[in-house]
């Protein structure tokens, strides 16, 4: 294993990669705390999708993020907040990358829409954490958007139907006398 960086954030992420390279295992700080509804079992990793409401956000940002994680720090979660991006980025950042070990920055780098959307977050001030379940949303996801082009083709079909377009006539409307724009 290569020797560790001197800076202590960056050296805890390279000591949590390397353990889990050689045990297979995720280290303890990266495991979700304890609730109020007593310990919690599920653990957040890269590519995990979660949920939270955030106490240090600043006026105009987003106090509940969506997050997709790319790096679980002692002291930080970094990730893409969903919030910020639209419905085709969405589907496309989480198909591949939902639920995916791999998933860190180096995959959304070149991409300076899904750039933006990428924040790092405070452990002290993540509250009420929800990891969500990426396969039953990408379903959902995937179902609401089927249901938009059906209902756009409904949409159509009636106003063929209701507004059929009117068949030119060579009749001249009331009170003109044959010539355009006089009476």
């Amino acid at each position: 294993m290569p020797p560790l960086p001197s800076n202590q954030l960056a050296g805890n992420l390279f000591t949590a990669l390397g353990q889990v390279q050689q045990t297979g295992q995720v280290p303890p700080y990266a495991r979700l705390p304890a609730n109020q509804f007593g310990p919690s079992f599920q653990t957040i990793n890269k590519g995990s999708l979660v949920t939270f409401s955030y106490l240090y956000f600043k006026p105009g940002h987003d106090p509940t993020p969506l997050v997709i994680i790319t790096d679980v720090w002692r002291d930080y979660i970094r990730g893409v907040n969903l919030h910020y991006l639209t419905f085709p980025y969405i589907l496309r950042l989480l198909q591949p990358n939902c639920d995916n070990p791999r998933f860190s920055y180096y995959n959304i780098k070149g991409d300076a829409y899904i750039v933006g959307a990428f924040r790092q977050y405070k452990r002290l001030g993540i509250r009420q954490i929800k990891k969500l379940d990426c396969a039953f949303l990408l379903k959902v996801l995937q179902t609401v958007r089927t249901l938009d082009t059906i209902r756009r083709a409904v949409r159509d079909q009636i106003n063929r139907t209701v507004n059929p377009p009117a068949q030119s006539t060579e009749e001249q409307p009331l009170g003109t006398t044959g010539t355009p724009g006089t009476t």
